[in-house]
């Protein structure tokens, strides 16, 4: 009687094979999008600074131009001859609303000085009265709340992305 070889016939081989291939497709592809997405947490967490950075800065200004007489038009935005970048003596944007449609790309410090490592990114700023007994309702009307959104936007692998902080400034 004849002992049967312990091993694999080279059919077996090749079915196994071809079950691996077929196994690995999928998940060499899952782990190629996972790498291509490795780069976006870093990118959020950059908008996400250069968002503070900004939000910081207005939020340090006043309520309105003297918030003890309020402005009696709801235009927000910088009054007329207003800028925020330039040396301390030029710069005057001096109270929250002034940044109300501010825009920049690449992000500037406030002295107008670009921003090298952050170019790709934009920052933009909207301010509005919001309702006083509902925070998130914007209102129309003049109220003693502002809210500021700071918006920062890239694109990544041609997908436009952005981060979104909002905070409020009471007039009291």
């Amino acid at each position: 009687m004849k002992k049967k070889s312990a091993g694999f016939t080279l059919a077996e081989v090749l079915v196994a094979v071809v079950v691996i291939v077929i196994a690995l497709v999928p998940l060499i592809t899952v782990l190629g999008q996972g790498v291509k997405r490795g780069k976006d947490p870093q990118k959020i967490t950059v908008a996400n600074f250069l968002a503070q950075d900004l939000m910081e800065e207005i939020m340090c200004k006043k309520f309105d131009e003297d918030p003890t007489n309020p402005d009696t038009t709801v235009n927000l935005g910088p009054d007329s001859g207003e800028t925020r970048s330039g040396n301390p003596t030029t710069r005057n944007y001096d109270d929250v609303d002034d940044y109300d449609g501010y825009t920049e790309t690449p992000p500037k410090e406030v002295d107008g000085t670009v921003m090298t490592d952050y170019t790709g990114y934009t920052r933009s700023v909207v301010v509005d009265y919001v309702s006083e007994t509902n925070l998130d309702l914007v209102s129309t009307a003049i109220t003693r709340f502002k809210r500021v959104s700071v918006t920062v936007s890239w694109t990544s692998g041609g997908v436009a992305q952005s981060v979104v902080l909002r905070a409020l400034k009471g007039n009291y």
